[in-house]
């Protein structure tokens, strides 16, 4: 009976990981269809809705700005039945259910798969609430079950699921009821799979490269993803630091910041186009599939627009805007060495995403079912290893890690002592 609760409560948050996934979308066509028919509009709504939505989180549904990830790693360090209150509780689940496709559709360069992760663990949560679950499955576990189940239902990827839940989330954490757990990871993948069909995140890539041959430039890739990587998540890192002057100027005039980085964006998207816009899901999609060319400065132009996005503090992750820096610095690298660009996309793919997190088999696995590629199996294995550990050198742990040690919450004393006067 309790296994059957578990199951039923997985299976929700497949279904509201499929709920929240169309509506990212349908604010991604929405913000699309705007920015060519209305494109002044288009330029306006990133200064206005960004500052708005950052207020309604600090007003209303405290816990759902940013990510979602680092959330879900704080509370599983911290299980604190306050702090899961404030970071996944009910006012942040709906707060960043809500939000999150208003800020997309307001062009941000953010993603919906983090979020699904905070909405996952929000909903574990609260099957707490369960006769019989509290007592058999520990909160930690609970939370690394939904934050993984969130993400098997968004990127349809099961198995990175799982790797996620004990590469990225469980960190030195053992899970108790294993078996169980992980089940309930893969039941919420299948229901995103029985929604949607049986589709490829990025679509399907046949594209295949003879490493033996051309192991020194693979090399050199990895290692420049784990360079681009490392310097990416350092500087997600100093934005939200309050050690730095613009961490501390973000914390003192957050709705004045946001603003600035609405404004940027647009400043941004007048100047370099439309690319500025969004995670880069359907333009990485296109270059993979249909060989559609990406500009030069695609992932830089993309680094920029999702550090800026990021800052402002909004709902939104950087889950899919770092793949698409990935292939977007990917095909940069294929032009300049003169390769063919989409196996060198979907490797720095991987590269970028093992450099920021540290998890180079969850970013091998995910990466993998997301371009159904079996052929660059072993590059891909290389690339992660290689990328993760250059990137060390620059990016101490993962950043979702790092960023979760960055939230700070003061709780005054449960039960605070008189004053007391000495005698005079």
């Amino acid at each position: 009976m309790i296994v059957t609760q578990l199951y039923v409560v997985a299976i929700l948050v497949g279904f509201i990981a499929v709920a929240f996934a169309l509506m990212s979308d349908y604010a991604i066509k929405w913000q699309k269809d705007l920015y060519f028919e209305y494109p002044l509009i288009a330029y306006l709504l990133p200064p206005i809705v960004l500052p708005a939505c950052l207020w309604l989180v600090n007003k209303f549904f405290w816990g759902a700005g940013g990510s979602g990830i680092p959330q879900a790693v704080k509370v599983i360090h911290h299980p604190d039945p306050r702090l899961i209150s404030k970071l996944i509780g009910p006012r942040a689940f709906l707060g960043k259910f809500l939000l999150t496709p208003l800020v997309i559709a307001a062009g941000a360069a953010i993603g919906r798969e983090g979020p699904t992760v905070q909405l996952g663990a929000s909903l574990m949560m609260m099957a707490r609430k369960l006769p019989g679950i509290a007592r058999v499955f520990d909160t930690q576990s609970l939370i690394i079950a939904g934050g993984a189940a969130g993400i098997a239902a968004a990127f349809n990827t099961p198995l990175g699921g799982l790797m996620f839940a004990f590469e990225e989330l469980g960190r030195r954490r053992t899970l108790r009821h294993t078996s169980n757990l992980l089940m309930a990871v893969v039941l919420a993948g299948l229901v995103s799979l029985m929604i949607q069909g049986n589709y490829s995140y990025f679509g399907y890539s046949n594209a295949t490269i003879d490493w033996q041959d051309h192991w020194m430039i693979l090399l050199a890739l990895a290692a420049c993803t784990g360079i681009v990587g490392g310097l990416y998540g350092r500087a997600l890192l100093l934005i939200v630091s309050p050690k730095t002057r613009l961490g501390a100027f973000r914390a003192k005039r957050p709705y004045w910041f946001a603003m600035m980085c609405g404004l940027l964006i647009s400043a941004m998207a007048i100047a370099l186009g439309p690319q500025v816009f969004g995670a880069g899901y359907e333009e990485t999609k296109l270059a993979l599939e249909e060989s559609q060319d990406l500009s030069l400065s695609f992932w830089f132009v993309k680094l920029i627009s999702t550090l800026t996005a990021f800052a402002s503090g909004a709902p939104g992750g950087v889950f899919a805007p770092t793949l698409s820096i990935g292939a977007g610095f990917g095909h940069f690298f294929a032009t300049l060495s003169a390769q063919e660009a989409a196996p060198f996309m979907i490797l720095a793919m991987v590269g970028v995403l093992s450099a920021v997190t540290h998890a180079p088999i969850t970013a091998f696995v995910i990466v993998l079912e997301m371009v159904d590629n079996h052929g660059l199996v072993m590059p891909m294995i290389m690339t992660a290893a290689i990328s993760t550990q250059v990137s060390r050198r620059i990016l101490p742990t993962s950043i979702y890690v790092l960023l979760a040690m960055n939230i700070r919450i003061y709780f005054p004393p449960k039960n605070p002592k008189p004053e007391t006067h000495p005698e005079t």
